[in-house]
């Protein structure tokens, strides 16, 4: 009796688990399957184990390069909370014959898709704002990877990222089973 109750008190929490997933489909006849399946707590916790020094440094010497002009992380977080608290929007377009890429701000998403006819490759990125957020929420010149990663297990379940061309597919995802669907 004891093992029943212990079951059905763990059981509740168990299936609460958010589990991020990554999938990789060559589709030729010699092509390779890559299938990646972690708790997004085990993630978290790695993040968590990086020593604060070296995190800061490692935060400190990150610089994202744009026309090989270098952004530092304060100057980062001040262009986020420009997008983040904007209207929505549609930052970039391109039309081109019959098909269209495009990247905006939709609700508590930004959103980068290939819409229309396309045959090449079909791209779908839906990334919740408020991992962003988490992202930037120390306040400091650092970035928090494991904020990030509970806010992501926070927002709930669903297809961020897929990409399929007449080669491969990939696809990330995030849900509440251990195994891929």
């Amino acid at each position: 009796m004891a093992m029943l109750t212990l079951l059905l008190v763990a059981a509740p929490g168990a299936a609460s688990e958010r589990w991020f997933h990554l999938k990789v489909d060559e589709h030729s006849s010699d092509g390779a399957e890559v299938t990646v399946n972690l708790p997004l707590s085990l993630i978290e916790m790695a993040f968590e184990m990086i020593p604060e020094d070296l995190s800061q440094e490692v935060s400190s010497e990150l610089e994202v390069e744009l026309n090989e002009h270098g952004f530092q992380v304060d100057q980062l977080r001040r262009l986020w909370e420009e997008v983040r608290y904007g209207d929505d929007a549609t930052f970039l377009q391109v039309r081109e014959n019959d098909s269209e890429i495009r990247v905006s701000k939709v609700g508590d998403l930004f959103v980068a898709e290939t819409v229309g006819e396309t045959d090449d490759v079909r791209v779908d990125i839906r990334f919740p704002l408020q991992v962003v957020d988490a992202l930037f929420s120390s306040g400091t010149d650092r970035l928090d990877f494991a904020a990030a990663i509970r806010a992501l297990a926070d927002y709930g379940t669903g297809d961020m990222v897929t990409v399929r061309d007449r080669d491969s597919s990939v696809r990330i995802w995030i849900d509440d089973r251990n195994t891929v669907d």
